[in-house]
C-alpha cells in the first residue's frame, strides 16, 4: 500500500510540467518549434489541444523536405484555435522553397495582426562549385512584408558566406506606421529608379526607434542611402557597402562597424558613438554639433604590415588628418575611449597635432587600450598626451596592458565555453532519463514479448518444418527487436559523440584557465569544478545504461574528470 502510494506519489511530482500555467507553457513550446510542440498532445488531455493556442510560432523548414513541411504547416494552421491570436511568428526557410511556402504563413501572420515578423533565408550550400566567390544572387521578399498596420518588429536576414553572397531584395516603399524595431542583415536597399535618394525607405514607419543594417548593400545606380528620420533613438550599421548620410535629431545611440562612407549630418542629441574601421575607407565624416555626447568609443585598426605598404607618402597625411578632424568632432564628449593602433597612427604625425589645442574640454575619462595584442606595444607620445589631456587636467588616464586584454579576452572565451557545456550537459541528462525511463517501460513488454515469441516460433516451425530445425520468424516482433538495437545503437553513437564533445570542451577550457592571472583563474575554477563533477556524473549515467541495456554490471570509472582532461588526447 505504502509502496503503491509512494508511486504515485511520485508520479504526481513528476509531471509538475503540467501543473505550469499556459502561458509559461506556451513559452516552452515555441523554443521546441511546433513540429515538436505538435507532439506533445500525446502526452495526456492536459497537453491535447495547448499547442492550437499558441500565441507564439516558429515555422522553421531547415531539416525538413519544402513539400512536406508545407503540408505539415498547412494542417497545423487548419487545426489551431482561431480564437487564440498570434503575436509573432518567426520564419527560416531555404531558397528553393519557394514564394507559396512563404506566402502562405505571412498571410496567416498578418492576418492575426502579428506583432513581431522574424523571416530568414537560409543560405544554400549545395551546387554552388568553385566560382562561389563571384557569384551574387538575391531573393525578394512578398510585398505583403512592408505594409501591415500592427507590425512592431520586423527582422529580415538572408544569411550566407562571406565567399558566396546573397541578399534580400526590398522595395522602396514600406508602410508600417506601428513599427518600432527593425532589423536587416544580408539586404539589398532599393531605392528604385527615382532620384530622391531613399528619402522614402524609412519614412512611413513613423514610430520606428531601432534601426540596425548589417551586411548589407545599395541597390547598383545609387550613390547613397539617406536615414532621414525624426523619431529615431538607436542606429546600428555594420559591415556594409555604399555611402550613408544620417539625419536623426532625437538619434541617442549611433553604433557603427567597417562600413565606410558615412556622413553624420545631424545628430544633436547623440549621447553615444562607438565606432570601428579597419578597412582604411571613408572614415565617418561629423558635420553637425554633439553637444550632449556622453561616451564616445573609437578604434581605427591598422592591420598586419605597414602602414607604408598601404599608403603612400601623399596619402597617408590626409588620413592622419581626417583622424584628428574626427576627434576634434569629439570635443564634448566625456568618456573617451581610443584603441592604441590610432594613437600610433597620430604619434607617426606629431606635427599635425603639435599646434592644435587640445579638443576635449569637459573630458572625464580617457582609456586607451590595444585592440590587436599581436603587435608589439606602443609608447605614449608627448604630444599626443598633451593634444588629448591638455584641455582637461582633472580627467582620469588609463593605459590597458596587453596582458590585461588578453586576460579578460581569455575569461571572456571560458565564460562562453563554459556556458555551451552547461547546455550541452542540460540536454544530454535530459536525454539520458528519457532514454533511461524508455528503458524501464521496455524492458518488461521485451521479455514477455521474447518469450511469446520463441513459444510461438516453435508451434508455428513445427507445423510449417516438421522435419527441420529452421528457426525464422519474420513479423512485428521481430521489427519491434530491430527497432530496439537501432534505437540503442543510436544512442550509443550519441552517447559516443557527446562525451568527445564535453572533454573537448573541458580541455579547452583547462589549456585558457592556464593561461589566466591568478587573480582571474580562482574566480573561474570553482565553476569549471562544478562542470567537471556535473559532467563526471552525467558520463557515469550514461555508460550505467548502456551497460544495463547490454547486460553487463555497471562499474563506475576510477578516472576523475580533472584526471581526465589533463590526460592526452587519444590519436584518431
Amino acid at each position: 500500500m505504502d509502496s503503491r502510494h509512494g508511486k504515485v506519489r511520485m508520479n504526481v511530482e513528476g509531471d509538475r510540467l503540467s501543473t505550469l500555467p499556459d502561458d509559461l507553457i506556451h513559452k516552452i513550446l515555441f523554443f521546441l518549434g511546433i513540429r515538436y510542440a505538435v507532439q506533445t498532445s500525446v502526452l495526456s488531455p492536459r497537453w491535447r489541444y495547448i499547442w492550437t493556442t499558441m500565441p507564439c510560432l516558429d515555422f522553421s523548414s531547415e531539416d525538413l523536405h519544402y513539400r512536406r513541411f508545407f503540408k505539415f504547416v498547412t494542417r497545423f494552421l487548419s487545426g489551431r484555435n482561431n480564437q487564440t491570436k498570434v503575436h509573432c511568428v518567426k520564419l527560416a526557410f531555404h531558397e528553393k522553397d519557394g514564394h507559396l511556402f512563404v506566402e502562405r504563413v505571412l498571410e496567416f501572420a498578418f492576418s492575426n495582426n502579428v506583432k513581431r515578423l522574424n523571416i530568414t533565408c537560409l543560405y544554400e550550400t549545395e551546387n554552388v562549385g568553385f566560382l562561389q566567390g563571384f557569384l551574387q544572387r538575391s531573393y525578394e521578399t512578398p510585398l505583403s512584408v512592408y505594409n501591415s498596420q500592427s507590425l512592431e518588429n520586423l527582422t529580415l536576414s538572408f544569411t550566407y558566406s562571406y565567399t558566396y553572397r546573397s541578399y534580400i531584395t526590398i522595395p522602396p516603399t514600406w508602410y508600417m506606421p506601428a513599427l518600432t524595431t527593425l532589423n536587416l542583415l544580408c539586404v539589398v536597399l532599393n531605392a528604385g529608379k527615382t532620384t530622391e535618394k531613399y528619402d522614402s525607405l524609412f519614412w512611413n514607419c513613423a514610430n520606428l526607434k531601432n534601426l540596425t543594417l548589417k551586411g548589407c548593400r545599395i541597390m547598383d545606380g545609387s550613390e547613397y542611402l539617406n536615414i532621414c528620420h525624426h523619431g529615431l533613438s538607436n542606429l546600428t550599421l555594420g559591415n556594409g557597402l555604399g555611402g550613408v548620410n544620417v539625419v536623426t535629431p532625437q538619434l541617442k545611440n549611433l553604433t557603427i562597424r567597417n562600413w565606410p562612407g558615412i556622413h553624420l549630418i545631424s545628430a544633436p542629441n547623440l549621447a553615444s558613438l562607438h565606432y570601428k574601421d579597419d578597412d582604411y575607407g571613408r572614415l565617418l565624416k561629423v558635420s553637425t554639433d554633439l553637444l550632449h555626447l556622453q561616451k564616445a568609443d573609437i578604434c581605427i585598426l591598422q592591420h598586419s604590415g605597414s602602414l607604408q605598404s598601404l599608403f603612400s607618402g601623399l596619402r597617408l597625411q590626409p588620413y592622419i588628418h581626417n583622424i584628428v578632424f574626427l576627434l576634434q568632432q569629439l570635443r564634448s564628449v566625456k568618456f573617451l575611449t581610443l584603441n592604441l593602433e590610432l594613437v600610433k597612427l597620430l604619434s607617426s604625425s606629431v606635427e599635425l597635432i603639435s599646434d592644435q589645442p587640445s579638443p576635449f574640454t569637459d573630458l572625464k575619462s580617457l582609456k586607451i587600450y590595444p585592440a590587436d595584442i599581436t603587435i608589439p606595444e606602443v609608447t605614449l607620445s608627448t604630444e599626443v598626451k598633451n593634444f588629448l589631456l591638455d584641455s582637461s587636467q582633472g580627467a582620469t588616464f588609463t593605459l590597458v596592458s596587453h596582458e590585461e586584454v588578453r586576460a579578460v579576452r581569455n575569461v571572456a572565451s571560458a565564460e562562453n565555453l563554459m556556458r555551451k557545456l552547461q547546455v550541452l550537459l542540460d540536454k544530454w541528462k535530459e536525454n539520458s532519463e528519457i532514454n533511461t525511463t524508455d528503458m524501464e517501460q521496455d524492458k518488461a513488454p521485451m521479455e514477455s514479448q521474447t518469450a511469446t515469441m520463441h513459444e510461438q516460433v516453435e508451434v508455428e516451425n513445427e507445423r510449417a518444418f516438421p522435419d527441420t530445425k529452421i528457426k525464422w520468424h519474420f513479423g512485428d516482433r521481430m521489427t519491434h527487436i530491430e527497432s530496439y538495437w537501432e534505437g540503442l545503437n543510436e544512442q550509443y553513437e550519441k552517447g559516443y559523440e557527446n562525451t568527445g564533445h564535453t572533454i573537448s570542451m573541458l580541455r579547452e577550457i583547462k589549456v585558457i584557465l592556464t593561461k589566466l592571472p591568478a587573480s582571474h583563474r580562482d574566480k573561474l575554477e570553482g565553476r569549471f569544478s562544478g562542470l567537471c563533477v556535473e559532467a563526471e556524473t552525467i558520463m557515469d549515467n550514461v555508460m550505467d545504461c548502456m551497460k544495463i541495456k547490454c547486460g553487463k554490471t555497471p562499474n563506475r570509472s576510477n578516472v576523475s574528470s580533472h584526471e581526465l582532461v589533463t590526460s592526452p588526447q587519444r590519436s584518431s
